[in-house]
């Protein structure tokens, strides 16, 4: 899954409302379907992605982070359970 934790820090850190990001930035104001789905863990676009990294002058990382699913278990890379040695 990915997080958007990362963002929601930094926001508060740099004390940033979400009106500031819906009127203040520009060419990369952001809508209020967007922020939600920023504080929800929803899936955004790239094209959302790039416009926060240009907001903060920042990295993907400073704003998202990878956390993996719980209910998959040890999958490969495509797909299939990997079997346990231990067995």
């Amino acid at each position: 899954m990915i997080s958007f934790a990362p963002f929601r820090e930094l926001i508060k850190k740099r004390k940033i409302s979400t009106y500031f990001l819906r009127t203040k930035c520009g060419e990369y104001n952001l809508d209020n379907k967007t922020i939600d789905r920023l504080m929800n863990d929803d899936s955004v676009t790239t094209y959302t992605l790039n416009s926060l990294c240009n907001i903060f002058d920042c990295e993907l990382s400073d704003i998202m982070e990878f956390l993996p699913d719980k209910d998959h278990g040890n999958r490969s890379a495509n797909g299939k359970q990997e079997k346990n040695d231990n067995n």
